[in-house]
């Protein structure tokens, strides 16, 4: 029997994909998705209105709730949490 790897508690499988830049830009990026998703979701009833207030496509709604996260960059991200109202803080802490 082959012994299968466990993510570290505490630590995204991106670690375990990805060499460590990449991994903890995925991480970002998904976070970042995930509140904007939320926000959205809670404020809109239709991807269309979404769209709308947003300044993008309904396309572009639909990937970010599909979490097609190599649709998205950081910067995106940030800009349309701000177009919500949103304000995104960053801190960084020194690598286990």
């Amino acid at each position: 029997m082959t012994e299968g790897h466990t993510t570290p508690a505490g630590q995204s499988v991106f670690f375990d994909l990805f060499e460590p830049e990449k991994a903890a830009n995925m991480l970002i990026r998904a976070e970042l998705m995930h509140k904007l998703t939320k926000v959205l979701q809670a404020r809109f009833s239709t991807q269309g209105e979404a769209a709308e207030l947003l300044g993008v496509s309904q396309a572009r709604i639909s990937d970010l709730y599909r979490g097609k996260i190599g649709q998205f960059t950081v910067d995106m991200l940030i800009n349309l949490l701000s177009r919500v109202g949103q304000r995104v803080e960053v801190t960084t802490k020194e690598a286990a």
